[in-house]
């Protein structure tokens, strides 16, 4: 009797920890269909961190233009320059630093153009919020 005890005690100290969350939690999927997945790394998007954004295009499909602005308020423009990753076909990654404002959950804006040779462009316009770490 005594180990169930301990052992619903040592479950109920578990669910009151500070762990930091998971790897897949920590992952924003911002868009997905056929021809592009695109998420971003970490998902709360800290400002004055470094966040990794990931796409994977379908055969055909190319990067013409991205880039990040603020929506909440003005903050310029964020140019991402996304290369390709070596041994995985179609699937590129950009780096980037949001700068930290006055407001704690900033809303920004994804501006991705695609290229296709026979399909022409898709423009997806995506916003995703920031924070300031913990």
């Amino acid at each position: 009797m005594r180990l169930v005890v301990l052992a619903v005690y040592l479950l109920c100290l578990m669910g009151c920890s500070d762990k930091k969350p998971t790897e897949a939690a920590a992952i924003l999927q911002l868009h997905q269909d056929d021809q592009v997945s695109l998420s971003l790394s970490p998902g709360q998007a800290p400002v004055e961190e470094l966040l990794t954004w990931s796409v994977q295009l379908s055969e055909g499909w190319q990067i013409k233009e991205a880039k990040v602005v603020g929506v909440s308020m003005s903050m310029g423009t964020i140019p991402l320059l996304f290369k390709a990753v070596a041994g995985q076909q179609q699937q590129y990654v950009a780096e980037m630093v949001l700068g930290a404002c006055s407001q704690p959950r900033m809303k920004w804006q994804l501006h991705l153009i695609l290229l296709h040779a026979t399909q022409g462009e898709k423009v997806l316009l995506l916003p995703f919020y920031s924070s300031w770490p913990d």
